[in-house]
């Protein structure tokens, strides 16, 4: 076979197929028409369930567990579940969680029989918010989502098994809602399955990011019910290393199969006074609802009891149609591709038409391109922040330093392809390129089958088409096919899957997305190679010249906005040990405005507020307005063999909702309870992330204080840490408020009033 090298044009018909890929992704990112409120009866229609989301939180006040107003909310969904003709019931419990947490919560429960008894589908969302924001997108949407879905359900025909309709309270202070329904509610042990309705942004297409463990079942019924697709195996698997929980989490632990939905577009509103009712998108919620009500009625329409399954490999092929297959067939699928290769390289080696030194050049190409890439991206984050450019982890125009980090990524491929192409040749570069994905793919498809979609589906298809090679005798064609198809198949498979990493982790994982963008972008390597070497530079220069040109864009833009505002939450803080009092500041860049600036005098502080915490806020000296401390009552105390059992009284004396007693690394309370309620033993990531302090908190403590009781060991007096949290400023700090610019906002718990001071018990 002579040599054929596919010619610059294949390079850039290669490109052609990425920008046509890339550009097929930003439209499949965006979410499709919402269905209008005169849609059938049967269908869920997303103008409908936005017309009870302005029902439910348009007023815009926060609603946080334990408060007034989201006792409102509570009572408006239950006026909507009984005019959709449903007996909703309140589950009210006590609970705590492995984060030492504990809160009395209210879940809202309502139940549509099928036609058989027994195991049930139940369709889950959260109601109250954080103290920061009104929760219109988290989790009003998925509220409304789920009773515009218990409103179709009631005008479709008769399911097979009954479905279960669970609206808690708590979510975002613990996960309490979830924890009651599982632990105590009779209705939890019918449950198999759950969907899940939960949001991190207020627009964009929801992803289906989650699922129990052993999917294969799962996602079978998932692939032929919804009709616009969002998922893939690779997210979920990255997704299950994070430190991130919705209530699906507990859902997970119950043994429930299921689904979990959320979108994430605009998170920089997440959590903050911007997740009102306006910024919520339609589309958003017809994109989440729509997909959730088509799950849940095949899910209740299908056997419940599916028996042993394993887990599964999956994504959607640009929202049309969700590809998957048992996770056990991966190994195979990879161990045929990687055979298929070897077979093809070692026809090339006999041929004459590759050398083992090309071979070799072009298999040390592969991590080299990685190795560039990170070194790159390092750079280019390094540069950022220290110029500025991305003050904090999201910014208000983040496209600038994406453009940077993509054209970095296939400036990193055009770089090495260009320093090796020409010695290792067209099949040197090509062999080493996709050897390396076969490796890859058989290793995760052995360790992290989830992960390796991208891999095995790209290998396949280099594999197959690569055997034009074994019986071609003459003619390009089939070199180009060899080269470019398997290139767009990698195009397809990894653009959308890396597509939001940005709005998932933020800026924090820019030298990330420069890695992944040149992982994908590798197999253009052989063709950019290829190209004559007075054309082989312009694409490198190109590529630098778009990072520098983006870079410099990145630098100039505001990096906030009245839209996309900085994260900035003021602190009142009371130490009642020594009576200083200061106003603090979180702010997400570590910087203050001038108009902050100039009503109180910030400046860093020395040492966190609390013990277990890294941050140093900016400080500044505040009123001594003398609140009460918070108090902790010895009830009574018994010794005996050396430990001394507890029972005291937490109370916040000026009604903070808020009370923690927290336990310094060296001390370590056994049998510790709230309200009556056992504390379980603290995870070990929550005592990582307050480096071992041991800290119990009820966050909607009653105004005469709540019970706990625990038993610590040695006969010394033991030092505590007590502390309440109340939402919201003293009327003192009514200046700085008003000197907030219109480019910050308060974040989770937003502004608040904290009383701390340190306890002293002392074994009897």
């Amino acid at each position: 076979m002579p040599d054929e090298r596919p010619r610059g044009g294949a390079f850039v018909f290669a490109l052609a197929l990425y920008a046509l890929v890339i550009g097929l992704t930003v439209l499949r990112a965006q979410p499709s028409a919402p269905k209008p409120a005169d849609a059938p009866a049967d269908e869920f229609s997303g103008v409908r369930a936005k017309a009870i989301l302005q029902r439910l939180v348009g007023n815009g006040v926060p609603h946080p567990v334990g408060s007034a107003a989201d006792a409102a909310v509570r009572d408006k969904i239950v006026a909507q579940l009984t005019q959709l003709g449903y007996q909703p019931r309140v589950q009210e419990d006590f609970v705590c969680d492995d984060d030492g947490g504990c809160g009395d919560v209210k879940n809202i429960v309502a139940r549509l029989d099928g036609q058989e008894t027994g195991p049930a589908v139940m369709v889950a969302a959260h109601y109250d918010s954080v103290p920061a924001g009104p929760g219109a997108s988290d989790d009003g949407a998925g509220i409304v989502s789920e009773l515009e879905t218990a409103r179709a359900l009631k005008a479709s025909a008769p399911l097979r098994h009954p479905v279960i309709f669970l609206m808690d309270e708590g979510e975002e202070a613990g996960l309490f809602g979830a924890v009651a329904f599982v632990q105590d509610d009779p209705w939890a042990k019918d449950v198999r399955a759950v969907v899940n309705m939960d949001n991190r942004g207020t627009s964009g297409s929801s992803t289906m990011f989650e699922t129990g463990s052993a999917n294969e079942w799962v996602m079978h019924i998932y692939a032929k019910s919804v009709h616009h697709p969002n998922t893939d195996s690779l997210s979920y698997t990255v997704y299950k290393t994070l430190p991130n929980d919705t209530d699906f989490t507990v859902f997970k632990h119950a043994g429930y199969q299921g689904l979990n939905f959320a979108f994430l577009e605009d998170v920089a509103h997440y959590h903050t006074p911007l997740d009102n009712v306006a910024n919520a998108s339609v589309s958003s919620i017809q994109s989440e609802g729509g997909s959730g009500f088509a799950a849940v009625r095949a899910l209740a329409d299908s056997d419940l009891n599916p028996g042993a399954a394993s887990d599964a490999v999956y994504a959607d092929l640009f929202g049309w149609k969700t590809i998957w297959w048992p996770a056990r067939w991966t190994v195979g699928f990879a161990g045929l591709a990687l055979a298929l290769l070897i077979l093809e390289i070692v026809i090339l080696v006999r041929r004459g038409e590759m050398s083992m030194k090309g071979f070799l050049l072009g298999f040390v190409s592969w991590p080299l391109i990685l190795i560039a890439a990170a070194i790159l991206g390092i750079i280019l984050q390094w540069f950022l922040g220290f110029a500025g450019g991305a003050p904090s982890n999201w910014v208000a125009h983040p496209t600038p330093l994406l453009f940077a980090a993509w054209a970095l990524g296939f400036g990193a491929v055009a770089l090495v392809a260009v320093l090796l192409g020409r010695a290792a040749g067209f099949w040197g570069m090509w062999s080493g390129t996709w050897i390396w994905w076969g490796i890859v793919a058989l290793v995760l498809g052995a360790t992290l089958p989830g992960l390796s979609f991208i891999f095995v589906t790209a290998v396949l298809a280099v594999g197959i088409l690569g055997l034009a090679i074994v019986f071609a005798r003459g003619g390009g064609g089939p070199v180009v096919i060899a080269a470019v198809i398997p290139a767009a198949v990698a195009a397809m498979v990894g653009i959308y899957a890396i597509w939001f990493l940005y709005a998932a982790l933020g800026g924090a994982f820019l030298t990330g997305i420069t890695v992944c963008v040149a992982l994908i972008a590798v197999p253009l390597a052989p063709l950019a190679g290829a190209v004559s070497a007075g054309k082989r530079w312009r694409f490198l220069a190109v590529a630098f010249v778009v990072a520098v040109v983006a870079t410099a864009a990145a630098l100039i833009v505001p990096p906030f906005s009245t839209t996309s505002p900085e994260a900035l939450d003021l602190q009142y803080q009371q130490n009642a040990d020594n009576g200083k009092t200061e106003w603090l500041a979180y702010s997400a860049s570590g910087r203050l405005p001038l108009s902050l600036r100039s009503v109180a005098q910030f400046t860093k502080a020395q040492e966190s507020v609390y013990p277990w915490g890294t941050s140093k806020p900016l400080a500044a000296d505040a009123p001594a307005l003398s609140f009460p401390a918070p108090a902790l009552t010895v009830e009574h105390v018994l010794s005996s063999q050396g430990k001394a059992s507890y029972d005291v009284l937490l109370k916040s004396p000026r009604g903070a909702p808020v009370i923690l007693l927290a336990f310094a690394p060296d001390v370590t309370p056994e049998a510790v309870s709230l309200a009556g309620r056992a504390v379980p033993e603290l995870s070990s990531r929550f005592l990582q992330y307050t480096h071992g302090w041991r800290i119990y908190r009820c966050v909607d403590t009653p105004p005469d204080g709540v019970e706990m009781k625990f038993t610590l060991s040695g006969t010394n007096p033991v030092s505590a840490f007590l502390m309440d949290e109340s939402y919201g400023l003293p009327p003192q700090g009514m200046s700085l408020s008003s000197a907030r610019p219109a480019t910050t906002i308060p974040i989770q718990d937003g502004d608040a009033t904290v009383v701390t001071r340190h306890v002293t018990l002392t074994p009897q």
